[in-house]
Parts: structure tokens; sequence; C-alpha cells
């Protein structure tokens, strides 16, 4: 994992497993500490984020409550992205998954 993904990952990880983090809270916090991050990005690290804790936290990790916002965060930002991607795609081709080296 390159250093920046490192990096993004933590702040995430802070920010979904704050005592105080609701989804409202932890999108405010991630505007306002990366405003700039690519949208991608995030998504990898909030699903990144539940993995961890998951691997972390095996015994009672899927009813936790920062899991279970790292993975409807990065479904409400793919969703978004969607939408945002179908609207510039009559400017630009989309991108699709032949394009993906996967």
């Amino acid at each position: 994992m390159r250093k920046d993904s490192e990096d993004l990952l933590e702040l995430v990880l802070a920010a979904v497993m704050a005592a105080d983090a609701d989804d409202v809270g932890v999108m405010a916090h991630l505007r306002h500490a990366v405003p700039d991050v690519r949208v991608l990005a995030l998504i990898r690290a909030l699903l990144s984020a539940d993995q961890v804790i998951h691997e972390t936290f095996n015994g009672n990790a899927a009813g936790r409550k920062d899991a279970i916002r790292a993975r409807r965060l990065a479904v409400m930002l793919t969703e978004a992205a969607d939408e945002v991607d179908v609207a510039l795609s009559q400017d630009r081709p989309a991108l699709r998954l032949v394009d993906l080296p996967v």
C-alpha cells in the first residue's frame, strides 16, 4: 500500500471509530481534513477500514457501528460518484470495467 493510501486509511479509521462519530460528522471531518482527496481513494480507504476492523475485532466485527458506518459511507459515496459519472459521461467516455487492470 502506498504511503498516501496508508495515511488516508489511518485518517478514515480514526474518523469512523471515534466514540461520537455519526455519518454526517465523519463526512464533515473528512471534507475538512482531505477536501481534495480522490473519491475512489476515499471509497477504497472506507472499505479498507471496514476490513481492518473486521480483522482486528473478529469476534463481533459484523455488528460494530464503526464497520457498518465505513461500509455505509462507501456505498453512499459510490452512489454519488456514479451519478456524477453518468452526468459527465455525456462530455467524455465513462470509466468502464474493461478500462481497469483487474
